[in-house]
């Protein structure tokens, strides 16, 4: 059987009470709002600070990264100075000087008999030979080596007979001057 309800309270009480439940709901509505809200904005901030502290320990990493770079830019510039310095080193040590070619191809040319008092080497490879001869065949011999192509490996591009003489005892004594190539 069906019930029968009777609502004994006017209406005026009814329409309070619905009245009532819509503002609970509203209410609620809001508050739950408020704390979502509240939530979402100590989210944010919470996330806000993270990123900070990130963001400082990757600014600390690219400080310690720039500083290794730095340090790494001094060496880098060293070793190019030290690479330079060696590379003139080995030039110097590999190939040998004009003027120690020309010493070396003088006292190799003189004969013998001829006897070498002063070599003098310039700067430019031109040498001054003081040097005393015993005989003329002597003489001879020292300067054709000198002027031959053949024999002065093509070294010798000129070479002058500054001064000669021969004393009592028959020695010639001259002064050459040798231009290299």
């Amino acid at each position: 059987m069906p019930k029968i309800a009777i609502d004994l309270l006017p209406i005026e009480f009814r329409a309070q009470d619905l009245k009532n439940a819509k503002f609970y709901k509203i209410q609620t509505l809001g508050v739950a709002t408020v704390l979502l809200m509240t939530f979402l904005a100590s989210l944010t901030v919470a996330l806000g600070i993270l990123q900070s502290q990130n963001i400082s320990q990757i600014k600390n990493s690219l400080t310690e990264s720039q500083q290794k770079i730095s340090g790494f830019k001094n060496t880098e510039s060293s070793l190019f100075l030290l690479k330079n310095r060696l590379a003139t080193i080995n030039q110097y040590l590999g190939t040998p000087s004009l003027q120690s070619e020309m010493y070396k191809l003088i006292t190799k040319l003189a004969p013998a008999p001829v006897s070498i008092s002063s070599l003098s080497v310039g700067k430019s490879g031109e040498v001054l030979v003081l040097a005393i001869a015993p005989d003329g065949n002597s003489l001879d011999n020292l300067i054709t080596n000198l002027t031959s192509p053949e024999s002065n490996e093509n070294k010798i591009s000129q070479v002058s007979l500054e001064n000669i003489n021969r004393g009592k005892d028959g020695i010639y004594r001259l002064s050459l001057k040798v231009k290299p190539k």
